[in-house]
């Protein structure tokens, strides 16, 4: 008599996931009076109605922390790589002005963990809530056969807003403008491919210490966001244009923002 196929068998247990769904609910934002419905639903409503703007744009980003979750996630670090994908986010819209509102979340994997997917969702929404934004709800997808057990992928979309008027997007950018850096923490998510094969290359580099930390904490502390260091400043008329320096370094990303 043939075996009856189920999920369980295949790789899939429903029961598992149902029970971290619940976990995961209480880490998404339902206190916020904009979020109008709870969860569970198909689809997260988020109102949008804005009164201190007078003509609103909505600045929608998805970004994922690339090759570096990989060690995040080899080295047990898997609350940092969620800052680095929020902070990544905010970073990229906040060059345009804009102010972060919602992030919805996308996380897949081959078998689904409670205790590693619940430290993910915590750590997200706590990201969030640093930076004046919410987690409103996301995606966990359980791929058995595509993914390997312990293997992660995450992803977010974030949802922000900025007054249309008050857009930077470097079309006022001329010649003799002040340009001004502000340093980074480290690598923040870029480059991670290269400090892969290094690491493979040379794996006693994992033992030395760099400028009083150890290799490990300096190549994964999280992406820093500049969210709360700028926002005093976006409606300031100096400030022509900004860049978020991340793949393609200084070249590759001011040219990005500089009128042709």
């Amino acid at each position: 008599m043939k075996e009856q196929l189920s999920y369980k068998k295949a790789g899939v247990d429903i029961d598992v996931a149902d029970a971290v769904k619940k976990v995961m609910a209480k880490s998404l934002e339902t206190a916020d009076k904009r979020v109008l419905n709870k969860i569970g639903a198909f689809a997260s409503l988020f109102e949008g109605t804005f009164p201190e703007y007078e003509h609103p744009v909505l600045v929608l980003k998805t970004e994922e922390p690339g090759s570096k979750q990989k060690l995040a996630f080899q080295y047990n670090r898997v609350s940092s790589i969620c800052y680095d994908m929020i902070n990544h986010l905010i970073n990229d819209i906040i060059t345009m002005g804009a102010k972060p509102l919602s992030v919805q979340d996308a996380i897949i994997c081959g078998k689904l963990e409670k205790e590693v997917v619940t430290e993910l969702v915590e750590s997200i929404s706590e990201a969030c809530r640093k930076q004046d934004c919410v987690l409103i709800g996301g995606e966990t997808s359980e791929q058995p056969g595509v993914l390997e057990v312990g293997t992660y992928i995450l992803t977010a979309s974030l949802v922000g807003v900025v007054e249309k008027s008050k857009i930077i997007d470097g079309s006022k950018i001329e010649e003799g403008d002040c340009v001004l850096a502000v340093a980074s923490n480290g690598l923040h998510t870029n480059g991670y491919s290269l400090v892969r094969a290094l690491m493979a290359q040379k794996p006693e580099i994992i033992k030395m210490q760099v400028e009083g930390e150890s290799f490990l904490e300096a190549i994964l502390k999280p992406h820093k966001c500049y969210y709360q260091s700028f926002r005093g400043l976006f409606n300031l008329p100096e400030i022509h244009g900004i860049a978020h320096i991340t793949g393609g370094g200084i070249g590759g990303n001011l040219n990005r923002i500089l009128p042709e």
